[in-house]
């Protein structure tokens, strides 16, 4: 079957594990080139700005090349250069390394690769990046579908911030944290891709964001003045350059207001921030520096997948708490997790922040088995996904592994006569697809290792209390629907519609979570919305029936396993009420939908794979965070429209993932 699913896979997600990448890293520190003893390379190294966490990559890069064989002094001669934050100096000194003696370019952050990646197009020299939020957003050639197709002489590493963890943080911190500031500057494409995942984050949370820009770091300060007089109840600073080159004076806008600042890049901390959460710098450039001296030890750039890692670091300073009003508190499990504490003393206890090595796989053929519930487009999606990450593992089939796909068609009452079995045959990784899998998975698995996918909320599905923390042999990837942003497409392209209507199944806990938690956000947003009740597909029919004969203004479908399987029905009853359709489930279109807006299962596939390969390296799944595919997916049919007698106006079909005939 795994074979059927490979010939199905279009194509690879962006996000891989940074456990993953040592898995290649491992193999390249045993087979160091001879060449590294016996010629002297030349490298040049670009760094924005004179910043702690710059400097900690770029120290990481040294690091990573002598790791490989390459000693600066030795065999290896390093020139320095840094644009101390200005824009065009970063663009000339880019001109200057592209027509350089150099055997290889290395770069520091965003700003930093755009300049050198534009100058090199000519010249073409091996170019190595690290320190990037998003490499497809820096607008260097990277495809967002496909994480090789790149430019033959460009490979590196992607580190998105946290940027939903950091909010939910503030949130335990603070339960009425309402508001939040942010300064940022529109020009730097790696804040620019923070602040959209930040505004999706804050409509879900419940929180406003409010927004101020600027053109330099001399703007901040009056930036985030105006963000405190606003009534921002916490400033956030995000991985801008230019932001964080002036975070004192952020931090001295929180303090004057009595209000913390948070930040997705540590340890600023030390300069007065309340928390940090986001990458440990010198380990993400200790990976792109094994990267540079596996390329420079014969390694062809153009066969590096351009993927992400984020070895997360948590920073928390209770000093900063004396100076806040309000309810906020640093928990003892934080304290706990951190890597840096910062006392009320002022005395700093600092925890080893650098991820250890950890072991490659062990030589045995891992048995892994995935249990279905039912055969839907979601889970055909996320197999398919799987297929295609497997594809391009470093770990073998029928070598290092071996999986066995079974699927309940639908029966719950089949589940646990699969868990079982395969516990019998001695599964080493159980994969639950869909929220009452993995639920019958958690009463029957104690031990083995439990990677779920296709789980919309796996806290309400009983597998733990927070993306973070969760049972010990449980971790894997969640598709929760966003509906936030789906409001938020119904408020700007559909004003009129404020009464919608959706189906529900009470016997999936998925189903029920979804439903409330949309019910609960129309409440706040203005919408009425009306909920419909059917437990099996012989229900399904009449239930869509009795929905869109309701005085609603639109269907608004949340994904569930009962809805996948049935959406057609609903489809018929929305077109003889000339309903518009709308679906939070990403494959509903060929079966009707107007327009959907949901995750990319495919990715959530792959995404899977990279989750199994950390577990099999020997990662204890405790440490896993829970996590989310990278990508979603709005498809608009123009067709299905028509059908149901709505318009798709010009500004939705330009903001389409895919426009589908």
């Amino acid at each position: 079957m795994l074979e059927t699913l490979r010939r199905l896979a279009l194509g690879l997600g962006l996000i891989a594990a940074a456990s993953a990448l040592l898995l290649f890293s491992d193999l390249g520190s045993r087979s160091k080139s001879a060449s590294s003893a016996s010629r002297m390379v030349s490298v040049a190294v670009l760094q924005q700005a004179s910043q702690s966490i710059l400097d900690q990559g770029r120290e990481g890069m040294m690091t990573g090349l002598e790791e490989r064989g390459w000693v600066a002094g030795q065999n290896l001669r390093v020139k320095t250069y840094n644009a101390e934050g200005d824009m065009p100096t970063a663009q000339t000194i880019g001109r200057e390394m592209a027509n350089g003696d150099y055997d290889l370019l290395l770069t520091v952050s965003t700003p930093s690769l755009q300049a050198v990646a534009n100058a090199n197009r000519t010249t073409q020299k091996k170019h190595v990046f690290a320190l990037v939020t998003d490499p497809v957003a820096a607008g260097v050639g990277v495809n967002k579908d496909n994480p090789l197709d790149h430019p033959a002489w460009l490979a590196g590493y992607g580190t998105m911030q946290p940027v939903k963890e950091a909010f939910e943080t503030a949130r335990a911190m603070n339960p009425s944290l309402k508001t939040v500031g942010v300064v940022w500057n529109a020009g730097e494409a790696n804040s620019e891709a923070q602040i959209k995942l930040a505004r999706q984050v804050c409509a879900d949370l419940g929180i406003k964001l409010l927004e101020a820009t600027v053109e330099n770091s001399a703007g901040v300060s009056e930036a985030a003045a105006s963000l405190t007089a606003r009534g921002a109840e916490a400033l956030w600073v995000d991985g801008d350059v230019t932001v964080i080159t002036a975070i004192d004076s952020v931090i001295a806008a929180g303090n004057k207001a009595g209000i913390p600042v948070f930040t997705v890049i540590p340890p600023n901390v030390k300069r007065g921030a309340l928390f940090d959460l986001g990458a440990d710098y010198h380990e993400v450039g200790r990976l792109a520096g094994l990267l540079a001296g596996d390329i420079l030890n014969g390694r062809d750039p153009a066969t590096v997948p351009i993927e992400n890692v984020m070895p997360e670091i948590l920073t928390v300073n209770f000093q900063a708490l004396g100076h806040l009003s309000g309810g906020w508190k640093i928990s003892d499990e934080m304290r706990q997790k951190a890597h840096l504490v910062i006392e009320d003393t002022g005395i700093q206890v600092e925890k080893l922040a650098v991820a250890p090595v950890r072991p490659a796989a062990p030589h045995k053929k891992w048995k892994i088995a995935i249990v279905n519930y039912n055969e839907t487009p979601p889970s055909e999606e996320t197999l398919s996904g799987m297929a295609e990450g497997w594809q391009h593992s470093a770990l073998k089939e029928g070598t290092d592994y071996e999986i066995k796909i079974q699927s309940a068609q639908g029966d719950m009452s089949a589940l646990g006569g699969m868990l079982d079995a395969a516990m019998t045959s001695g599964a080493d990784i159980i994969v639950p697809l869909s929220t009452p899998t993995l639920q019958t998975a958690l009463h029957r698995v104690r031990n083995t290792p439990i990677v779920f996918s296709l789980v919309a909320n796996p806290m309400a599905a009983g597998a733990g209390t927070s993306y973070t923390d969760h049972l010990p042999n449980v971790t894997g990837v969640a598709v929760l629907s966003p509906y936030g942003d789906m409001i938020d497409l119904l408020e700007k392209y559909y004003p009129r519609i404020k009464h919608i209507g959706t189906l529900f199944c009470p016997a999936e806990t998925n189903s029920v979570d979804l439903k409330d938690s949309l019910d609960a956000l129309c409440k706040k947003r203005g919408f009425v919305l009306d909920a419909v009740a059917a437990n099996s597909s012989a229900e399904f029919t009449d239930a869509a029936m009795s929905l869109a004969s309701r005085p609603i203004d639109a269907i608004v479908q949340i994904s569930d396993n009962l809805s996948s399987a049935g959406f057609t029905a609903l489809t018929k009853a929305a077109r003889q009420a000339r309903k518009p359709l709308f679906s939070l489930n990403s494959t509903t279109v060929p079966m009707g939908a107007a327009v959907s807006l949901g995750r990319d299962y495919h990715d959530a596939g792959v995404t899977t794979v990279h989750l199994l390969e950390r577990v099999m390296a020997g990662e204890s799944t405790k440490d896993i965070p829970f996590t989310l595919p990278p990508k979603c997916n709005l498809v608009v049919s123009p067709a299905n429209a028509r059908a149901v007698g709505m318009e798709l106006p010009d500004g939705l079909l330009k903001q389409a993932t895919k426009v589908a005939n």
